[in-house]
């Protein structure tokens, strides 16, 4: 799917770039093409005029002596008067050496044309006719040699063509495996996601099912005799429900544009009151549970969406610190930004791990798993944070332990933040 919408991609653009070079080929070639043709317009004009001929008998028998900025190779050039009685006289200007037949044949042409300029193309010719007191001065040009200079600027310029067609294919494909790895990392992750969510619907459903048919294989069987079943059935049936009810959340943050309300909030008041939620679970795992918190610090934000970072990041602080192990909440204040941050010691996360942290359904090694879930907890955190206009980070060492930071901007309180 992904090779054929790249091959789509490729396709729609260089049709796009070729009717676009193609245009400007054709509109290049017509104006070369006129100006050709307006330049010999313009000296075959000069030759058939009175003007020309004045200069020339004034100047004397040598043509070369005559100037003019519009002059083409008199080599090229013949002239000829047609009197009314239809007689045809070369005069002396030009050098070119016509043909008898294709001389009257050419002048037949020229005066039944309906434009004073005109292209013989039988016989190679441009043509520019004159009327005078005595009938017509007809200036002919050879338009070979400037039809052949024509097709080779032409030919010149389809190479060029061919070449910026060629390498501008070469950069749509690079550009298309640049602009395609964000759509195949999302299909990527969607297949995986699709993977995993069903890995985890189906222990929960399969647990079920056997619980539904151990009932079902003893029904003289008082509920009390079978309340293990049914309690197992009943926690398997929460923890896919709480699945559930994070993957519709993540889908429902992605596919739409929540409003967020922004309210000034005390955060030292709101981590030091989940961090205490804490402490029994905690102490449970044998785990020292203690926070550095600066006092009075406050940040503009969504209450609840803070709630739920702060929560997310602590349980997963408590559950990766490993037996006997430390969490510590902290909370400093800067110029113009708020850091809230977690340390926990235990089992570091690979850095191979690192960048793909907060990736739905994503658990680093083995032994990170061992707390449990499902692998979307850092995945909502990152999606409320954006949510909050705000940034998390994560560093991990075996020396140093882990640490996960969010750093809020500090902002105030106006009308146009307090609803996003």
């Amino acid at each position: 799917m992904l090779k054929k919408l790249k091959r789509q991609f490729v396709s729609l653009s260089m049709l796009l770039v070729s009717i676009v070079v193609v245009i400007f080929y054709v509109f290049t070639s017509a104006i070369i093409f006129f100006r050709i043709t307006e330049g010999v317009q313009h000296t075959l004009r000069d030759y058939s005029s009175e003007t020309y001929f004045s200069k020339y008998f004034r100047i004397g028998d040598d043509t070369d002596d005559f100037t003019d900025s519009n002059a083409i190779d008199s080599s090229s050039i013949c002239v000829v008067s047609v009197n009314e009685t239809g007689t045809v006289s070369i005069l002396d200007v030009g050098h070119a050496y016509m043909e008898e037949g294709v001389l009257y044949d050419s002048v037949r042409i020229a005066l039944h044309g309906e434009s004073n300029f005109g292209i013989i193309a039988k016989n190679n010719l441009f043509y520019y006719k004159t009327l005078t007191a005595f009938g017509y001065r007809i200036a002919f040009a050879d338009s070979t040699r400037y039809f052949t200079y024509l097709k080779d600027i032409l030919l010149d310029d389809f190479v060029l063509f061919l070449v910026v067609i060629l390498v501008l294919w070469i950069i749509n494909r690079r550009l298309a495996s640049i602009f395609i790895k964000p759509v195949e990392k999302a299909w990527e992750q969607q297949q995986n996601f699709i993977a995993d969510a069903s890995h985890e619907l189906k222990t929960p459903l399969t647990v079920i099912l056997a619980n539904c048919g151990i009932l079902q294989a003893h029904p003289q069987n008082t509920v009390e005799e079978q309340l293990n079943w049914i309690e197992s059935t009943n926690e398997e049936a929460v923890h896919m429900k709480e699945l559930v009810d994070k993957m519709l959340y993540l889908a429902k943050s992605e596919n739409a544009k929540q409003a967020t309300v922004f309210s000034d909030i005390d955060l030292t008041e709101l981590v030091t009151r989940v961090a205490l939620q804490f402490e029994p679970v905690a102490f449970e795992k044998g785990v020292l549970l203690e926070y550095k918190l600066e006092e009075n610090v406050h940040v503009l934000a969504d209450p609840t969406s803070v709630n739920q970072i702060i929560h997310i990041l602590i349980d997963n602080a408590v559950k990766y610190a490993g037996e006997k192990g430390s969490v510590c909440v902290t909370l400093k204040r800067r110029q113009n930004f708020v850091l809230l941050g977690t340390h926990n010691s235990g089992s570091p996360i690979p850095p191979e791990d690192l960048p793909h942290i907060f990736e739905r359904f994503y658990r680093s090694d083995k032994a990170r798993t061992s707390g449990g879930g499902y692998g979307l907890g850092l995945a909502i955190c990152k999606t409320l944070v954006e949510q909050q206009k705000a940034e998390i980070s994560v560093t991990s060492t075996a020396e140093a332990g882990t640490d996960f930071t969010v750093k809020f901007k500090t902002r105030s309180l106006n009308k146009k933040n307090m609803l996003r």
